[in-house]
């Protein structure tokens, strides 16, 4: 009987360890000057977007929401302007005369901007959108009455300070704020 040579399992790479970097930067995100009224935690990142990454939940109540994803590349994406990138989500339930004023969209967005800039977040490359749904259920949800939504999606590119590392702080600290303004709350 001929023999076979012995079959091999393919080896899975293991992901490498965090650069100071990626570690520097997720560790600020502990100092971020966040209101009371919000939770931050936690959450699983995504993993085939970056070598490494990192996200946090934020939520101020069951109607509104949001997640900040960090994603980092050391050798850096043409596509982020360096090597860091920040994705972040927002949704918030609004009543039907907010959810159909035609200036949400633009309002919401200078929002996101003022909050950044109150928190002296340095970025580049930003992008997004801003979104307004209505939802009407059927059938077994029938009993749920309508929602009226409106949901940011935007990424942008922190610039690093002079050490290189770039400080993830007043970025999360300007979601909240958003997110709070969103929802109708006043500043902090």
């Amino acid at each position: 009987m001929p023999t076979r040579a012995p079959r091999t399992l393919p080896v899975r790479a293991e992901r490498a360890a965090p650069p100071a970097a990626f570690t520097a930067a997720v560790e600020s995100l502990e100092h971020a000057s966040i209101r009371d009224d919000v939770v931050v935690q936690d959450t699983p990142a995504p993993t085939r977007i970056a070598p490494h990454a990192a996200a946090v939940t934020i939520d101020l109540d069951e109607s509104a929401s949001g997640r900040l994803v960090y994603l980092h590349d050391p050798a850096g994406q043409q596509a982020w302007s360096g090597r860091d990138r920040l994705v972040a989500f927002a949704r918030v339930e609004v009543d039907d005369a907010m959810a159909t004023d035609a200036l949400l969209a633009d309002v919401v967005w200078a929002w996101l901007i003022e909050a950044m800039e109150a928190h002296g977040a340095a970025l580049r490359a930003l992008g997004g959108t801003v979104t307004t749904t209505s939802s009407r259920r059927y059938g077994n949800l029938a009993h749920l009455p309508p929602t009226q939504e409106v949901e940011l999606r935007c990424s942008w590119s922190p610039v690093p300070g002079p050490d290189g590392f770039a400080d993830l702080a007043p970025h999360l600290a300007g979601l909240v704020d958003t997110v709070a303004a969103m929802s109708g709350r006043p500043p902090a």
